[in-house]
């Protein structure tokens, strides 16, 4: 029997299914915090591959989406800042080229200019409307903490659209 012959196990299929509905949506969200998609890409395969790894502990959790997306946020949050000190950020800027459509949210949005946590935060509050204590939980924060730092995000965000500083 050639690996190829073998009938994926009920465990693997579930795997499967999960991996091909959730990575495009998640790797999305990551990509609109990064404004980068191959990072995003990269740590999403990277975060998938973890929940693979320990499939009956993560696919048995309420929400694994949820687990995926907090692993695959600190993989491009920590990649964006060694990418950060490595190079200045506006040689970073001029770097990286950035998907229009994600340009056109950034401009509406004003986001471009918050860090990868804010706009992560922010998207997870505002665009998928997870309480506090879900984006809490995501962010592996108190709820009184992420309160604050979503409070924080919103106030750069208004100075940026008002056209002041934070």
């Amino acid at each position: 029997m050639t690996p190829s012959d073998r009938v994926p196990t009920p465990v693997q299929r579930d795997f499967e299914d999960f991996f091909e509905h959730h990575a495009g949506a998640l790797a999305a969200v990551v990509a609109l915090a990064t404004g980068d998609v191959g990072l995003a890409e990269d740590a999403i395969q990277e975060a998938m591959t973890r929940a693979s790894n320990d499939w009956p502990r993560v696919g048995a959790m309420a929400r694994p989406d949820l687990w995926v997306l907090r692993v695959a946020q600190r993989q491009a949050i920590d990649a964006w800042r060694r990418r950060r000190r490595e190079v200045s950020l506006e040689l970073a800027d001029m770097a990286s080229v950035v998907p229009d459509e994600i340009l056109r949210l950034w401009v509406r949005w004003g986001l471009e200019w918050l860090t990868p946590e804010d706009r992560l935060l922010l998207i997870l509050r505002h665009r998928d409307g997870l309480s506090v204590d879900e984006v809490a939980a995501l962010a592996g924060k108190s709820p009184h903490t992420a309160s604050n730092y979503l409070k924080r995000a919103r106030r750069r965000l208004r100075a940026l659209l008002g056209g002041t500083t934070p």
